[in-house]
């Protein structure tokens, strides 16, 4: 049986084996460790980077379409406007027109009007006497 001193002494050489090989492993999960931290941090930056550049890409071309809606929409206005203004001003001229045949109509049918009912009532066509003296 070995002695006490001799199970001491293995006893502490596995502790400096067991010690160093644990240290060794404690190490080796530190190193892996800050070299997750450390790709993690990368691909926080690259996920960031990417999000911020794609964020861009789409606020440009949201302005882009945007630019194209509203410069649609300025050029429809104003295209309705042009056609509003252009059917205003053919409606007036129709207007006018209208008015002046009306004018003219008016100039010639009131004397026409004015005769006919002279013409009925002179004595050579009708019987009454009253008018008698307006005919000619």
């Amino acid at each position: 049986m070995p002695l006490v001193e001799e199970v001491e002494h293995r006893v502490s050489r596995l502790e400096i084996i067991v010690e160093d090989i644990i240290g060794d492993r404690l190490v080796l999960i530190s190193q892996r460790l800050d070299q997750l931290y450390e790709k993690t941090e990368r691909d926080k930056t690259e996920i960031l980077t990417q999000l911020y550049e794609k964020t861009e890409k789409d606020k440009a071309e949201l302005k882009t379409e945007v630019f194209a809606i509203l410069t649609k929409t300025e050029r429809d206005k104003t295209e309705i406007l042009t056609k509003t203004e252009r059917d205003k001003t053919e409606l007036l001229e129709k207007m006018s027109t209208f008015y002046v045949k009306i004018d003219k109509d008016k100039r010639e049918f009131i004397p026409w009007m004015i005769g006919l009912f002279f013409w009925f009532r002179c004595p050579k066509h009708n019987s009454d006497r009253y008018y008698s003296h307006l005919c000619y």
